[in-house]
């Protein structure tokens, strides 16, 4: 039984760990993303904007909505990952209180 214990929490320990850098990779990521979607369009747009016709505020509009749904997609995943490596480790931490508490 006790060896079960101990395994039970190197393995909350482990998944904790997993979990811990799943969210720092997620927030360092979302930065990345955000800074790549919502700085290249307007930046060009500034840039060139005594050069641009009427049309190409319409295009460069809607390529900055066509960023941000694709931001809001790798975003969805981003969270479906982390969320995945937390549950996994509060699942763990769960059952190694369980079975302390049973003992």
């Amino acid at each position: 039984m006790a060896c079960d214990l101990e395994t039970l929490h190197a393995e909350a320990a482990v998944l904790k760990a997993a979990a811990d850098a799943a969210i720092r990779t997620y927030d360092r990521r979302t930065w990345i993303r955000l800074a790549l979607v919502f700085f290249p369009v307007p930046f060009i747009v500034v840039l060139i904007r005594l050069h641009l016709e009427a049309w190409g505020y319409y295009a460069a509009g809607g390529l900055l909505v066509a960023s941000a749904a694709l931001l809001v997609a790798l975003d969805g995943a981003a969270v479906a990952k982390r969320d995945r490596a937390v549950q996994a480790a509060e699942r763990a931490r769960k059952a190694y209180d369980q079975a302390r508490a049973a003992r």
